[in-house]
């Protein structure tokens, strides 16, 4: 086998590799959207759902009526967009300033500040919910956007430092030797180098804020819950069954934004994480 043959056996067995990889990853969503057009998704194989025997469309219309779809997407939406705005103002300002510290102190404050996104949820949600009762926020849009920001805060950042880390030295300091000020050389400076990875930390805080359920079923009250937490009113309880036909057709929903959104983004999200990970 001379060394075309092998060259070209390699690339076919890395196709067929991705290809496995590519079934593989697809087919969960696949069988989920599958048994959301399902009437009997609980008593059908994998395989047997694909084939639509009983299609149906009850399961979605039963999600925007019983399950109350909007109310819940309206709470989803309020929250992550509120916590993206939040995060953005605060943590690029924050991780801007400390760039400008030694970085001695710098590593160890950036390490203070990330060590807080390494507690489990489930750690923080009852210490959460025990402020919020004292001060009134408890069961409260409000209180649930703050615990999202207790987590998104230190990622945000983390994250933006590194790209502030990657603003070349000499275009400051030759900003500075024309008179730029402290404001003006961080807005006009500083802010454009790093606008990829403020454009990927955007995307991802929303879609951590879209997708988060245990500080939401622990912190959020009945007119606060996001679509995380309304989709279990069909998880059913003791004498009634779960409705999985409904529940596959909520949970696409709920999926449904987030791959539109991410589809859309993907760029900014590649080129962000592209940029910051290349010392300028």
């Amino acid at each position: 086998m001379n060394h075309r043959q092998k060259g070209r056996l390699l690339l076919g067995g890395q196709y067929a590799g991705l290809t496995l990889w590519l079934i593989i990853a697809l087919l969960p969503p696949v069988i989920l959207l599958a048994a959301a057009f399902n009437e009997t998704a609980m008593f059908r194989s994998p395989l047997a759902l694909l084939t639509l025997r009983d299609f149906t469309l009850n399961n979605f219309a039963t999600a925007f009526s019983a399950g109350d779809f909007w109310f819940y997407f309206r709470n989803s939406l309020i929250i992550s967009v509120a916590a993206v705005i939040i995060s953005v103002v605060v943590c690029v300002p924050m991780a801007y300033g400390l760039n400008k510290l030694r970085p001695r102190v710098r590593g160890a404050l950036s390490f203070a500040v990330l060590a807080m996104r390494f507690l489990p949820h489930v750690v923080l949600a009852l210490p959460l919910f025990l402020i919020f009762v004292d001060i009134g926020l408890s069961g409260s849009r409000v209180g649930l956007l703050l615990a999202h920001l207790a987590i998104h805060i230190p990622f945000a950042v983390w994250m933006m430092v590194g790209f502030f880390e990657n603003v070349p030295k000499e275009m400051e300091e030759a900003a500075i030797v024309d008179g730029c000020g402290p404001w003006k050389l961080f807005w006009s400076i500083s802010l454009p180098v790093v606008r990829p990875g403020l454009n990927a930390l955007a995307i991802l805080v929303f879609i951590m804020s879209w997708n988060e359920y245990l500080f939401a079923l622990f912190l959020a009250g009945s007119d606060a819950q996001p679509l995380t937490v309304g989709i279990t009113r069909f998880m059913g309880g003791v004498e009634a069954g779960a409705q999985y036909g409904v529940i596959a057709a909520y949970a696409s929903l709920i999926v449904l934004p987030v791959i539109i959104f991410a589809l859309l983004a993907n760029r900014y999200i590649v080129s962000g994480m592209t940029a910051g990970a290349v010392k300028g």
